[in-house]
Parts: C-alpha cells; structure tokens; sequence
C-alpha cells in the first residue's frame, strides 16, 4: 500500500526560491516527516521555500503548529499556493508569524524573495544534487508510514526526551532507514513482557501531551461551527478513520451542522430522531459504541452504514446529551481500548470548549438586540434605511473571495453595521441639508469615524471592530478621513467596507444628486481603481457585480449569521 502522504521537488523558475509539492495528508503520523523536511532544509542551506499544497486534504495533528513555529523561528521563509480555506484556517492564527499564502507559484515567489530573514548570512552548505534530495526525501517519508502502535509512540517521546536533555542533533548526516534489531529466540518472550509496560506508559505519555495541545486549539476559537470542524479534523488525524461527523440535538432530531471527509450533499434532508437513537436507554457517558453491534433499529443502522460510519458517540455537556458524534471506518485498524479512551477524554475536551461557545454567543445574542436597535437610529438618522443590510451582505460576499480571515469575520461584520454609529452625534439639520454642505459642516461629518470609535471602545468592542469604524472612509490614496491614512495602512476590513459603501451610495438618490445605475456605479468604481479604493478588493468586487449582471444571480443573498453554528 502506497504512503498516504508525498512530497516531490518541483523545479523553481525563481533562483533561491525552492518549491515542494504536498499530496495527501499532514496529521500526526506526518509530524516526524515535516520536521525531519525542515531540518533537511536547514541543513542544505534553504532559505526560502514554498509548499504546493492544492491536493493536500487535510492538515491536523499538531503539523499547523510545526510550520507556523519554524515560520516564526525566521531562517525559512515558508509560503503555500492552492491552500484551502480549511488549511488556511490552521494556519493563519492572530499570534502566528506572516506565512506567504497565493494562488500560483508565480505570485508567490517575488513575495518569498522580499521577506527579510533572521539569518541571511549562512555558512556555505555541503550542496548535494537534486538526486540526492529526491533521495532523502524518500528515507524521510518511510518515517510517516509507520502504524500508530507501541513502537510509533515510543519512537515520538525518544524524539521529545533527545530534545529535552540537549543531545547534540546529527541533523547533518542524512537519515538512515531503521531496522528493529534481531532478537535471540529464547529471551524474545521475556523481553517482550518486560518492555510492555514502559511502552504502554510511553504511549500513554505522548497521548496526553497531544490531548493538552488539543485542548489549547479547542479553546482558542469564538464559535462553534469553527470548534466542531477542528475537532473532527483532529478526530480524523488522530484515530486514522476514513470521516467524521456531528450531529447537533434539537427540537427532537439530530441534524448534521459538522463534517469531514464527506460531502455535504450525501447528507441533505439526513436526521435522526430521539426516539431512533433510543437516548432513553444510554447511560450519560461518553460510550464508544460499534454502529453493526449496538441496540439500535435497522432504520437507524442501515443509513449510518450506507454513510460509512462505523463508530457512534454521545456528545455529552453537563450529563445532557447535545450531540452525536459519528467516526467512519478506520483506516487500519480497529479502535482499541486504549485508543477508545483517549476519544473519551478529547470528546470531553470538546464538549467544555463547546459549552463556553454556546455561553458566549447567548451573550452576543444580547449584545446584537443593541447592535440592531442602533442600526434602526443610525439609519433613520442618515437618510440610509436599508442600506445596511445590502452593504453587510456585499461585504460578506467580498470578504470571502478575499479570503478574510475567518475568526475575523464576525467583528469586520460588527464594524460594518455599526460604521456610522458617530453619526448620532451630528445634527439633523445637517445630514438631512438638501444643499451642498458649508466645510464647517463637513468637518463635523469627518469626526463621526472618531466619535463612533470612541464609543464603541467605551462598550467594550474588539480593536478590530472599532478599527473597521475608525478607518471605513480612509482612502487608498491618502485622501480620505480622519487621518489620511493610505494603502496597506488602512485595515483590510476598512478597505472592504470602502468600496463597498460607496458603490451601494451611488445606488442610493440624494438631496444634492440622482442615483446611478448598476453599470454606471461599476464604472466609477473602475475609474477609482488604485486611488480612492484598495486596487484588489475593487478588481474582487467588480468580478462578484458584472457575474450577477451576466448571470442573473444575486451572489450576494447569502447573509452572515452573526450567531449560528
């Protein structure tokens, strides 16, 4: 059987730039193969590097965290091309250093090239050929195919104990592909039995390391949608099954909110009643249970079958059962007793950090009951009802063809609705005025970013979302206000909310001028491209308008839900 994981040398047509090609997957049976990758590549002196990665499916079991460290770490400068979102997600975490991410190899290079390293000056490298590379790359993926038993766990705690003590690293001999040493016949039983328990506790060891950096990810994120997708990932990486599913309890039914490793459509109109799961004869504890061997009907069993699910599992918060949690074949093995256990504890894990999510969102609940009320006061206030909704739902839209940083998101769309929250403070007589405004008067209308930051810090909003409100009418070319702020200085999320905003003003008529039509408003904003407005959002939001003007489709219908999983 062929490694699931490969790595090949692609040839780079930018000197000094060095491209790998990924496919397959990174988890925790690849850690070992990523770190051994990098130290070959400090070896040979490598200083900037780029992962192509558009057939990689999957990134978990702590191989994020490898490569933001050695990014951060500042002697390779790492880029990506063809990531997904999913991956991306992994990796672009708020304390993580810069990674270069683009679409083609081609973009991604000059980028990789302009980054300043900690160590430019190195000592000259004993250069082997491209076939020596091939070579040991080779020997470096045998590392990944071990099984996950006794040995690959003994393995990964000599590899933590050697890093612990401070043994001097043979990094500059290529490695060597290990053969278990031939045992005399007589003291093989003997041998056999006395080295069990040491590796079951090393086993034991490296486990619960994992489930501590487990539990650090599951509580770093602000919504349960993102909660529950890192968690059947490193459901997948860690116990080596084919998908993962969670089925959410409500209103009677389980419903599927979370997968992987399966396509969404295979799922349309699938629920599961209460009454099916016969959740009456469960006891209220996390149970690994075989889907062929468990109590449940056929009604039940048939489609958890025919989906490939082979383990089901309660979702348990506070001895109430929330959810369901389904595991698809494994891959090699079957689920031990010692494998079921470490299941338990990180569904566990899960279910506190889920618990905290749901907690925080019932108070976001609160918080968007104001958040509604004055968008209701700002817009009878500026003459602009309506307007919101179609701004946040562009914004939306623009923001994920930018690839916006998703636990971002639900703050840019905080800054978006509540932009123009200062306007409160200015009069009536002069927003409302049907006559060119005085500059007395435009100088009070340029405060209302300041003031609406202002008052967003005092109630306690993120910096980013008072960012949004302070810079949303900064201009690319410097010159917009308050500040006069210009080019990558002025937020992402300013810039988003920049284009848009104006192209839905120009829908809109106003005391001192008509509205324009759509193709009108498209080509003013294509005459401001690269000076009022930020050259790539308004090439993006260009593409979205003219595809719905050609298509008929309103790309933009699809709202942000501020609170749903």
């Amino acid at each position: 059987m062929p490694p699931k994981t490969t790595i090949e040398k692609l040839s780079s047509s930018v000197e000094d730039v060095t491209v790998f090609k990924i496919t397959g997957t990174l988890g925790f049976h690849e850690k070992t193969v990523l770190e051994r990758l990098f130290k070959e590549c400090n070896r040979r002196g490598l200083a900037r590097v780029l992962f192509e990665v558009s057939e990689l499916e999957s990134l978990g079991g702590g191989c994020a965290r490898i490569i933001r460290d050695e990014a951060g770490r500042g002697r390779i400068a790492i880029g990506l091309v063809g990531a997904s979102r999913t991956v991306l997600k992994f990796l672009q975490k708020e304390d993580a250093p810069r990674i270069v991410i683009a679409d083609t190899i081609d973009v991604a290079a000059p980028q990789l090239l302009a980054k300043m390293l900690a160590c430019e000056a190195r000592p000259d490298a004993d250069l082997e050929s491209d076939e020596t590379l091939l070579s040991n790359l080779e020997e470096i993926l045998e590392l990944g195919d071990a099984p996950a038993d006794e040995e690959d766990a003994e393995s990964a705690l000599d590899a933590e104990t050697e890093e612990t003590v401070g043994e001097p690293a043979r990094a500059a001999e290529p490695v060597p592909h290990r053969e278990e040493p031939a045992r005399e016949p007589s003291a093989a039983p003997a041998d056999a039995a006395a080295d069990a328990p040491a590796k079951n506790l090393r086993k034991r060891v490296v486990q619960y390391n994992t489930l501590f950096s487990i539990n650090s990810d599951f509580h770093r994120f602000q919504d349960r949608k993102s909660l529950l997708d890192a968690f059947l990932l490193t459901a997948i990486a860690q116990f080596g099954v084919e998908s993962a599913i969670f089925l959410e309890r409500g209103r009677g039914y389980f419903v599927p909110v979370a997968m992987k490793g399966i396509e969404p459509g295979e799922l349309r109109g699938f629920a599961v009643s209460e009454e099916q799961f016969r959740l009456k004869n469960w006891a209220r504890e996390v149970v690994v249970q075989s889907v062929e061997k468990s109590r449940f009907g056929d009604d039940v069993k048939a489609p958890l079958l025919a989906l490939g699910c082979a383990y089901v599992v309660p979702f348990i918060v506070h001895g109430e059962i929330r959810g369901v949690v389904l595991l698809g074949r494994p891959i090699k093995n079957d689920l031990d007793e010692t494998t079921t256990e470490f299941l338990r504890i990180m569904i566990n894990q899960a279910a506190i950090a889920y618990e905290s999510m749901a907690r925080f969102e019932e108070e976001n609940e609160r918080t968007l009951g104001v958040v509604q009320t004055l968008i209701s006061l700002i817009e009878e206030n500026t003459l602009a009802r309506g307007n919101t909704s179609l701004v946040s739902n562009y914004v939306f839209a623009l923001a994920m063809r930018l690839h916006y940083p998703q636990e971002h998101m639900r703050d840019l769309m905080y800054g978006t609705v509540l932009r123009d929250i200062g306007m409160i403070k200015v009069s009536d007589l002069i927003v409302r005025s049907p006559r060119e405004l005085m500059p007395e008067e435009w100088e009070i209308i340029k405060q209302h970013p300041v003031d609406g930051a202002r008052m967003l810090s005092t109630m306690k909003f993120s910096d980013h979302v008072i960012g949004v409100v302070l810079h949303h009418h900064e201009r690319f070319n410097g010159e917009g206000y308050p500040h006069g702020t210009q080019g990558q200085e002025i937020p992402l999320g300013a810039r988003i909310v920049s284009v848009v905003e104006s192209y839905a003003a120009m829908l809109q008529e106003r005391p001192t001028r008509p509205a324009l039509s759509r193709e009108e408003a498209v080509n003013t904003l294509k005459e401001n491209w690269g000076m009022r407005y930020d050259p790539e959002a308004v090439r993006a939001f260009i593409d979205l308008l003219e595809e719905e003007m050609r298509t008929g489709k309103n790309l933009h219908e699809k709202k942000f839900a501020l609170f749903s999983v």
